[in-house]
Parts: structure tokens; C-alpha cells; sequence
């Protein structure tokens, strides 16, 4: 055979291996955005399952899954486009507070939603022109308070548009009535927790730095906390702030040290609110942030990110004592 032939012959199979390959699917594209674990979780009140968010494509629903692990149970999912996150358990587990979002070519929308477990709908909606980030239920249940920013723009030609004016709010839960509580108009707010007592706020602000504030409800006044703590950025880079049952604790992500790449490296640190001296509990070497406590145990339950500089994040779950010194993973089975 010529060398002309052997060379259309081979281009001929290729040709034929290609087609039949497509067919197959093995050249299929791939789906199109990030489909994982979504970041922020939380426990049920009795402590016996965990609530999340699982991205298909861009869209994130809502599951549920036993706090050891095992096959997730669909919650709720959303329309397409859109992404439910953020979730927050009502004091006796039969609602399901969380955050809608979705985006168009002009910016983000976010919303505050509730799902009633018992009826198996959202039962109620709270649509406003600004940007709702998060919500804590108080600890009777009566009260949903709420994150909101009035502006999404960017401040500079350099940043892009992001969420600004935050400012608690909260929703009466038997007459769906809001009522503001801070006039801030804060640059950035985030981590909005209600005190075991129920009496007082805890949010994370930014004032030259990183900052959680206690807001007294009944005094309507704040008290300022920075975290004394051997950080990696030197001032603390506080990163989702929680507070124990108990109140004798307040966990949260911060620089622990750089990799090789100088890229920082977050740990959950462990902080007493009266001394402010905090300590590092975990040593991952990940990106770990996200912390929930149990309620009836001295555990809590992080999300560890193993693509922090990557461009879609890998998240997973873990479950780790008080001391930090025992952890396991949440492993977790999403239906088909």
C-alpha cells in the first residue's frame, strides 16, 4: 500500500473512531457551571440531621442528611435560575428559613424565604428592592431577624458590585410585620446570630478591620469585640462567627498560617467573649469556615473548602469536638 493510501486510511479511522466515540457521549460536553456542596449548613434543633445546599449547574436546592452522614433528602428545589441558600432551622425544626437568589445581566437579587416543613410549602415571602444576605431565628421562635443591604453597586471602577447599607431587620413570624432595628447603613454585615438569651445580636461589621458587635435589643446599644489571637495577618480576618449554646464560646474562621503559594490558610478558632482571647482548634490546612454548633453536645459541625484558590470551590463537611481534637467527616450521598 502507497503512503498516500496508509495516510487516508488512517485519517478515514480516525474519522470513524471519532463518530462513533460522540455517539457514545465520551466527547459530551460536560454540564455547564458548579455542581458540589454549597457552604453554609445548619442542625436541627434535636441534633439528628443537617440542612445544605447542593449546586446543579449554577442552581442550588435544598437538602437534608443525617448529621453522621448517609443519603441526602431532597428539601426543596428551586425554579431554574435560581439558587436557595443559607439555610437557618426555626427553634422546633418545622420551618426552614433561607435566602432565593438568582441573577440577571444588570445584578443579583436575594430574598428572604420560609419553608414549612408540616405543609410542605413556603408559606411565607418577604420581597423587598434591597438585598436580603441571611437570617436567625430567635430562640422562641416569634422573631426572624434579617440581614439587608438598600444598594447593590460598586464603589470604585476596579470592584465589581457587591451588597452595601446593611442594616438588621426582623420579621414578626404570626404577622409577617418588619420593623428595622439598626440604622448603620453599614458598608458590610454578615454572621447575624441571635444570643442564646435572645436579648442581644451578634453580626460580624468592618470598621478599619474586622469586628463582631453585640447589639442589645431592650438597650438598643452595641459593644465592639476584636479577637486577641496568634493570626497569620497579624489583625484578625474574622471569617463567619458563631456562638455556642451556652454562650460560653464564640467560634470562627480566621488566618492561621500561608501555604507555598503565601495564599492564607483559615482555621476555626475557639474564643472566650469576656477575655477575647481566642485559640486555634483546627489544624486542616484547608480553608475552613462555616462553623454550627450542635445544641445538646459539645460538638460542631465546619465546612472545609479543598479549593480555596481554585476558580469552583470542592466543600465537605466535618463534624469536630470543642477542643477540636477529634473530627470526622459528613460523608454525603445526593439522589439521582
Amino acid at each position: 500500500m502507497s503512503l498516500k493510501m496508509k495516510n487516508i486510511s488512517f485519517i478515514t479511522g480516525m474519522v470513524l473512531l471519532f463518530l462513533v466515540l460522540w455517539g457514545a457521549g465520551s466527547f459530551a460536553s460536560p454540564p455547564e457551571g458548579f455542581t458540589g456542596l454549597g457552604q453554609a449548613t445548619d442542625i436541627s434543633p434535636d441534633d439528628s440531621e443537617v440542612v445544605f445546599s447542593y449546586y446543579h449547574g449554577d442552581d442550588a436546592a435544598l437538602y437534608t442528611v443525617p448529621v453522621s452522614g448517609g443519603e441526602a433528602e431532597l428539601l426543596i428545589n428551586p425554579e431554574e435560575g435560581k439558587s436557595y441558600i443559607n439555610p437557618k432551622y426555626s427553634p422546633n425544626g418545622e420551618k426552614v428559613a433561607f435566602i432565593e437568589e438568582w441573577e440577571t445581566e444588570e445584578r443579583r437579587y436575594s430574598q428572604l424565604r420560609i419553608f414549612d416543613r408540616n405543609s410542605q410549602t413556603v408559606i411565607q415571602r418577604v420581597n423587598t428592592n434591597g438585598y436580603v444576605t441571611e437570617a436567625a431565628f430567635s430562640p422562641d421562635g416569634k422573631s426572624l431577624y434579617f440581614l439587608k443591604a438598600d444598594v447593590y453597586k460598586n464603589y470604585s471602577s476596579a470592584g465589581s458590585k457587591r451588597p452595601h447599607d446593611f442594616d438588621v431587620f426582623r420579621m414578626d413570624m404570626k404577622t409577617g410585620k418588619t420593623e428595622q432595628i439598626t440604622f448603620e447603613k453599614a458598608y458590610m454585615m454578615s454572621s447575624l446570630e441571635v444570643m442564646p438569651e435572645g436579648r442581644k445580636l451578634m453580626y460580624k461589621t468592618y470598621t478599619n478591620g474586622d469586628q463582631l458587635v453585640i447589639y442589645s435589643l431592650e438597650e438598643e446599644s452595641r459593644t465592639t469585640i476584636i479577637p486577641n489571637g496568634d493570626f497569620a495577618s497579624k489583625a484578625p480576618v474574622i471569617s463567619s462567627p458563631t456562638v455556642s449554646p451556652n454562650g460560653k464560646y464564640i467560634v470562627f474562621s480566621d488566618v492561621a498560617s500561608k501555604d507555598e503559594n503565601n495564599t492564607f490558610i483559615y482555621e476555626a478558632f475557639r474564643m472566650n467573649p469576656d477575655t477575647r482571647q481566642a485559640e486555634q482548634m483546627t489544624s486542616f490546612r484547608e480553608h475552613v469556615t462555616s462553623p454550627v454548633f450542635f445544641h445538646n453536645k459539645d460538638k460542631l459541625i465546619v465546612t472545609v473548602n479543598k479549593n480555596f484558590a481554585g476558580r469552583n470551590p470542592e466543600y465537605s463537611y466535618w463534624q469536630i469536638s470543642i477542643d477540636g481534637e477529634e473530627r470526622d467527616k459528613v460523608t454525603i450521598e445526593i439522589p439521582e
